[in-house]
Order: structure tokens, then sequence, then C-alpha cells
């Protein structure tokens, strides 16, 4: 200590004898670097000191019932102790905890060699330091011991480590003689059931194993197993007011997947303060390995496991059940609002769309961010034969995607997915359209599919997409054209509400070209339903509209996929919009003939047994001459459905006129309302004129 480390500098000038920096230090550089600590640790004996506050408020080292300083003793103080351990008090005179440093060369090497913990530990120039419970030492016990027998017998190496052992031995005596009882004991028996108390539930947990935490609302909605890496307790105090709040928060590590690689993410789980002893069953987190159950957990969690490896890039499934989406709006503090969206328990039923890769970029601040400190591995390609059971077992049980219907990103639980069974009936049986016009879209579509046969515009990048308008009364098949094309297709389909684009130039170009971007990478079909508002003719009164409509017109003209718009009011189509469209599609009103097939159809949903015996009473002839559309024959198949499950019969031809009923008596007041206000717009119209005619106007 009483060495200058800077008695060798001097005056000399280092650019005479050096062009850089570089190589002035490769001159002055030791041939061997100094090893830290050298020779330190070779005594096979334990110091213990003490860390206290002097008067002055500063930190100092005392032996161990001494009253002066360590740096004052003149022998060799710890520097040649195997072990020093340290007790340090706080300001009050409490214990506040205590640090083991290993020094010894011998033992070093054993930990690095055993402990995974160590196992990138450079221990030629740091000492390993330990702090309270020896954890590790407990936990690894058993391949210390073995390490030790195959040492060299009687060797100094042997030695310390036996030392280091036995020390640990004594340091949790208490300690080992429960989990003896307890735990050992128990486990010898078929019937065992080893438990713990609070404070020693640290020796059950031993960083690499498995962990399983049961399923447990709201706290923990999904079972899950993990990888056990660290746990820490909340505090030590005996005071009986703080006691009860006290906790031990276990931290695991799950193989999770950030769009482009795998890798470890980690996760939290926490087991609450309990007097006397416990089942380690009953805990909230469980060592897998004492789960009598432990063979059944681990069968769903590798499927599940499987499943979450195979939807890695994008896929397009079926959910079913609750997930956790994301609000279309940010959070909002006093502060403005924040970059992060609200995450809500949302029931979803339908498809989804699996992608975390765009997940990512399109909620940057809900991305899965892997663990640094640990590897990242496989390649984006991989199969879940690629992984282990292990690593299976610890997958993340949820994916990132986009709700089609809802139009919500969020986290679906892989449990809740499933392949999605596409109807092509609905477009060759269901759909109300000629043959013809159904040939002619099938081959629009597979031209626009085949890259070899489309065509590009004259300036690149323009005119690649294949847009079809639908126009027609409500609730002749507009909607339905393009879900059963999406469906014969089994591609996507998303949905563009025309309400929720904006009302401004700028808000619609940003949220279409969003959507429009979604399409393309999904290959999804786009239908933007009742687009009026971008197809009316442009005028030069309406200055705001007409930009509007510029816009939808110069937006697609560069999308690439394809679309379906659909209009009630083709009377007031721009014609700008007339080359822009590949095929229009008139859905004419239904006649008694269609009206009678999807009467069927829906009855078929409902029951066939019921559409059946309606058929054969002739009741389903006199249901199709009344004047519905499509829409209306739904609801009015819903509500007979409906009251008919109620009473528990089937569905008959009473129920269905009830709806009937009630669906004209509907009607009746909607006309009756609207001829009143007619006649109120009319009369004041009259009373209008008659007064500018008396004022001379």
């Amino acid at each position: 200590m009483d060495d200058d480390p800077f008695s060798s500098l001097n005056a000399t000038n280092i650019f005479e004898n050096a062009s850089s920096f570089s190589e002035f230090t490769q001159k002055i550089r030791p041939v061997k670097p100094e090893v830290g600590f050298q020779d330190a640790g070779l005594e096979c004996e334990l110091k213990n000191l003490d860390s206290i506050y002097n008067g002055k408020g500063e930190r100092v080292l005392l032996r161990s019932g001494k009253k002066f300083h360590v740096e004052r003793d003149r022998e060799p103080a710890a520097y040649q102790s195997a072990i020093v351990r340290t007790q340090f008090w706080n300001r009050q005179g409490e214990e506040e905890y205590i640090e083991l440093e290993i020094r010894s060369p011998h033992m070093k090497a054993a930990l690095k060699d055993v402990i995974p913990e160590f196992k990138d530990f450079a221990i030629d120039l740091k000492h390993i330091t330990i702090r309270n419970e020896p954890r590790c030492l407990f936990h690894f016990r058993n391949e210390l011991f073995t390490f030790g027998v195959n040492l060299e017998p009687n060797s100094d190496a042997q030695k310390h480590l036996s030392f280091l052992l036995e020390y640990m031995q004594q340091e949790l005596n208490a300690e080992i003689y429960s989990w003896t009882v307890m735990v050992e004991f128990e486990l010898l028996f078929d019937s065992g059931n080893p438990s713990l108390e609070f404070p020693n539930l640290w020796m059950a947990f031993k960083p690499g194993d498995l962990i399983y935490i049961p399923a447990h609302r709201p706290t923990e909605p999904v079972a899950k197993v993990l990888e056990f890496d660290t746990m820490s307790r909340s505090c030590k105090c005996s005071k009986p007011w703080c006691v009860r709040y006290h906790r031990w928060s276990v931290r695991g590590y799950c193989v999770n997947y950030d769009g482009e690689k795998f890798g470890y993410d980690t996760a939290i789980a926490e087991i609450k303060y309990y007097e006397g002893y416990r089942a380690l069953k009953e805990l909230a987190v469980v060592p897998l390995q004492y789960h009598p159950d432990q063979h059944k957990i681990r069968a769903p969690h590798i499927a599940r496991g499987k499943k979450f490896v195979d939807l890695q890039g994008r896929h397009h499934r079926r959910h079913t059940g609750t997930a956790n989406a994301l609000g279309k709006d940010r959070n909002s503090t006093l502060f403005g609002e924040e970059d992060f969206f609200p995450i809500q328990m949302t029931w979803i039923n339908g498809r989804v769309v699996i992608d975390c890769k765009t997940f990512c970029e399109a909620r940057p601040s809900h991305s899965i961010d892997l663990v640094t400190g640990k590897p990242l591995f496989k390649d984006k390609n991989c199969s879940s034969a690629d992984f282990t059971d292990n690593q299976l077992i610890i997958c993340h049980y949820e994916v990132a995607g986009f709700a089609l219907n809802e139009k919500k990103w969020g986290f679906f639980h892989v449990d809740n997915l499933d392949e999605i069974q596409f109807d092509d009936n609905v477009f060759t049986s269901s759909l109300m359209l000629r043959p013809q016009i159904k040939k002619m879209i099938l081959s629009l579509v597979k031209v626009h599919e085949n890259e070899h046969v489309g065509f590009d515009d004259i300036i690149s990048g323009k005119g690649k997409g294949m847009i079809f308008l639908l126009h027609g009364e409500p609730g002749v098949g507009k909607t339905l054209t393009a879900e059963s094309v999406a469906d014969h297709c089994k591609k996507p389909l998303l949905r563009i509400d025309a309400s929720v684009l904006g009302t401004s130039a700028a808000s619609v170009e940003s949220s279409l070209a969003a959507s429009f971007q979604l399409a393309e990478r999904w290959k999804c079909v786009i239908l933007l339903d009742e687009a009026d508002v971008f197809l009316e003719q442009r005028s030069s009164s309406d200055l705001e509209r007409n930009s509007l409509v510029a816009v939808f017109l110069r937006v697609l003209e560069y999308y690439e996929g394809i679309l379906f718009l659909t209009t009630n009011r083709l009377e007031s189509f721009d014609r700008a919009f007339k080359s822009r469209v590949h095929l229009a599609i008139h859905l004419p009103k239904l006649d008694v003939t269609s009206r009678r097939s999807i009467w069927e159809t829906f009855l078929s949903m409902a029951s066939d047994s019921d559409r059946h015996l309606l058929a054969e009473n002739g009741a389903l002839g006199e249901f199709s001459l009344v004047d519905l559309n499509g829409r209306q024959i739904k609801n009015v198949v819903r509500i007979a459905k409906a009251r008919a499950e109620s009473e528990g019969k089937p569905i008959t031809k009473e129920f269905v006129d009830e709806a009937l009923d009630a669906m004209r008596a509907f009607d009746e007041e909607m006309d009756g309302r609207s001829r009143k206000a007619s006649d109120s717009d009319g009369g004041a119209d009259d009373q209008g004129s008659a007064k500018r005619r008396r004022i001379g106007m």
C-alpha cells in the first residue's frame, strides 16, 4: 500500500519514441499482466470482520471482538485467509447483511467449474463475493462434493474445498436440519408432503431448475413454467406489523420471440408470507420437481411450447377466448400523452393475424425485449423440432398480433388459437351472384396473385391493385361478397370503417396508408364498407370533401392488393373512380328465389331439422314472399331461434311469424314518423311560401 503508483512517471517526451499512442503503450506494457490478489487466500482459515459506522459517520472494518480498525493491525489481517466473513451493521447498530468473500484460489476454481453463475468469472483478478446465506453452496453441495472427491487426495485444493463445505454446513446448520427433516425425509415416502417455513423457502429453489406457477386470477390468469433464476425477500425484520407484508419475489426465465429471433425473457411472481410450515405444492410458485403432478404438467406445456415456436412469422388463425388487447388511444397523464397503450382483457372471438415483427413496429413501446445477459438462440426459420423439451416447456404462453374484427393489436393466448376452417361453399352456393360474375371475380383475383401474369403501370409501382366496386341496396350481399371471396382465397379480410379514418385529408391519408400497408404485408382482402364519402362526385362548393376524394384517389393509385368498395349511392359516383375500378358489380334486389335460398341458409345454421319441417309444411315458401333483405332475414331467424330455445321447442312458423310481426310493426312506425316529418317540412315550406308572397318576395 506504501508504493507510489506514479513513481515511474518522468518528464520524457513520448512523441519522440512512438508514432502512435498504441505503439507507446506497447513499449511500456509488462510482458505478463500482474495477477490481482496473488498468493491471497492460501491459508485454510476463516476471518470474521465487522463493518460499522464510526463517530464520523464513516464505515470502518473491525476484527470481530476487537475495538480497533483492521488497518491498524500489523498482522497480515485477512489477506491470507481463504474465507473472509463480514457482518455489516447499520447506523442504529442493527444487523444489515453478511458478505462472504471467497479468497482461496482453490475454492474459486471449484465454484467456477461447478456453479453456472461463476462460469465466466475472472477468478485471477477478483474474489467471489456471496451476500447473506451462501445459497449457491447449498444448492450445488452435491456437485461440489463430487468435484472434491475427484481431486487429488489430501491436496491443498481438496482441503480448501472441504473447508468451504464444512463452513456452509455450520453456517446453515439449523436450515439444513429443517430441510433434511421436512423435505428429504418426506421424499422417501410415496405419500410424502415436503414443506418449509417462509424464511427458508430459498432452499427449494435451485437456479436452472423449473418452477411452476399455477393459474390464479387476476394475478396469474394462465399457468406457466419458468426456468428459475433468483429470488429476493422484501424484508427480514421481525416487527409484527411488518411481517405479514413480507414477500418472496421470484424471478424466472421464459423463451420468447421478438419478431426476428428467439431468446430469454424474464417473468416475476410472488409468494406471500405465511406462518409455520406450508407444503411446497401449495405455494404460489412451486419447484416443479416437488409437485406431485409434474408429469401431467409437463406434457401440455411442452405441447404449448411447440405451438408457440411454430407460430413464428406471420399466420392467419382463429382465436376464441380472452386476450390482452391494446387500447386504441395512448395513456393520458398530467403531462400529456405517453407512448404507451393501456392493456385491456378483451373477449376476442374471430380471426387474427399473428405477426410479432409488425406488432413491434406498430407498437414499439410494447415490443418484446429479450434478456441481453442470456444467449440468443436459434434461427428465426427453425421449427419446434430444434428445441429441447426443457426449452419448449418454458416458452411464453402469448403471441403478438392483430384482431381483424376488433381492429386491435394485442397478445393472444397460444391455446386459444386454431387453424381456420375456410368455407368455400359460401362463395359457390350461398352468394347470390350469377355464375359468370363469380368466375370473373375469381379469375381477376388469381391473375392478381400470379406475379408473372400481372403487369405494372407506365410509372413503376402504380396500378398494381385489384379494385372491385359493389353497389346495390342494403342487405343484398355486398359485404358477404367480399367475405366469401376472402374465404375462398384463404386470405385475411381487413375491414376499414370510413367513420374512423378521420375527417381531414391528412388523417385520412395517414390512416389509409397504414391500413393498406398492413394489407399488402399480410396479403389481405380489404373491405371498405359504405365508402360513399370518398366516392362522391366533387364540386366547386365543397373544397374539404374534394380534398378527401383527391387523397383517396392518390392512395388508391399505389395500392397493390385486393380492395372491395361498397356503396348504396352509385348516382353520386365521381367519374374519376371509373378508370380505377377493375370490376363493378351490381347486386340486384332479392327476388323470391334468392330470399328462399337465404331463408334456407340461415335456418340450416340455426337448426337443419327445423328447416326441413318448415319446408315441408309450406311455411318456407310463405316467408320467401315477404319483401325482406338478407340482413333482415338473418335477424328474424335469430329472434325466432331465441324464442324457441327459451321455451325448449323447435323453430316453428309461429315463432317466425312473431318475429316478422315485430319487424313489420317497427317498419310501420318508422314509415309513420317519416311521413309526419315530411308533412311537417312541407307545411313549413307552404307557410313560408305564403308569407313570402304576402311580403312581396
